[in-house]
């Protein structure tokens, strides 16, 4: 979580990452998988130990371990996580896979600042092009 007033927070998506990984001194080989922008602050989900991940699979909710690091104004924390919390990313990115659907691939942004609604023309689950049966695209 990359909080607003972070001093890191104008910075990109990868030197957030290779902070992250300095301050958790560990090696920083990792995959960026979703970005989302909301009005205070941003998440960024990226793996760096999942040497099972496949790209093909990965809109099925699996059961990835996470470690929440918040990168604050004056000092950034680190945690491990509600199951809740954990529960919550492991659906987000499965969730984020499936609507970006079979050609594109990760890192997948999402902007919640926007005021323009998202949308996923593609998704792999086809039942999510319409919502609630009334023939809208979602």
């Amino acid at each position: 979580m990359l909080k607003r007033r972070s001093p890191l927070y104008s910075s990109s998506p990868d030197a957030v990452v290779l902070a992250t990984c300095t301050t958790l001194n560990i090696a920083c080989d990792y995959k960026l998988l979703v970005i989302q922008k909301w009005p205070q602050f941003t998440v960024l989900v990226f793996d760096v130990f999942h040497t099972t991940y496949n790209v093909s699979t990965a809109h099925h909710k699996a059961d990835i371990p996470v470690l929440h690091f918040d990168h604050g104004s004056q000092y950034s924390s680190c945690k491990w996580p509600s199951n809740e919390f954990r529960d919550l990313i492991n659906k987000e990115v499965a969730k984020m896979h499936n609507l970006n659907g079979w050609d594109r691939k990760p890192p997948y942004i999402e902007d919640q600042t926007s005021t323009e609604p998202r949308r996923y023309e593609n998704p792999r689950d086809t039942s999510l092009l319409y919502r609630g049966g009334e023939g809208k695209l979602s």
